[in-house]
């Protein structure tokens, strides 16, 4: 993969076992957002990555790309469902295989969605820590229930939300430079 130099990167990493997944349309509109504003953005989804690979029984090219690809990115997203009041086991099987510092100085956004409105601060107790132990910068998420999304998609406040989101996550990781 060549990438410009004068665009900026943004990760999202899907940690949903599933697809369609509600978690990875959140993390798809957020990647949306930030293209729209200058960004060069991918996404990486989990569940089609080598599961032997995941669990560090085997190497494999996919993730050790999807895990250097993290590494180029300014901003970094992770979606997952919300699995005993957290995340998914394949989205920490993903991030434990990073080395320590993997996310230094990048911005991190977690997005979350689930049944429980009582998991609202999922994002700020599971993914949060997640970040700061590879030296991310972890800031505001998203937890959106099952019922903000009418037959599959999400409703108008949900997307304000990404959209807001967005913006947050470019004023801290920086705007793209403006092309002539």
């Amino acid at each position: 993969m060549s990438r410009g130099a004068s665009r900026p990167l943004a990760v999202g990493v899907s940690g949903s076992p599933r697809s369609p997944s509600r978690s990875k349309t959140l993390a798809e509109l957020l990647l949306k957002v930030l293209t729209e504003r200058g960004y060069e953005t991918r996404l990486i989804d989990l569940a089609v990555l080598p599961a032997d690979a995941l669990l560090a029984r085997t190497e494999s090219a996919e993730v050790d790309e999807a895990i250097r690809v993290v590494g180029e990115a300014r901003i970094v997203v992770a979606a997952t469902p919300t699995y005993r009041a957290l995340y998914t086991g394949l989205l920490k099987a993903f991030f434990d295989l990073m080395p320590q510092g993997h996310l230094r100085g990048k911005v991190c956004i977690g997005l979350q969605t689930g049944i429980a409105r009582e998991h609202y601060l999922s994002p700020d107790y599971g993914l949060r820590p997640l970040f700061a132990s590879l030296e991310g910068i972890p800031v505001a998420g998203i937890y959106a229930t099952d019922d903000e999304f009418v037959e599959g998609a999400p409703s108008a406040r949900v997307l304000e939300w990404v959209t807001e989101l967005g913006g947050r996550a470019i004023a801290l990781g920086g705007p793209a430079p403006t092309l002539p």
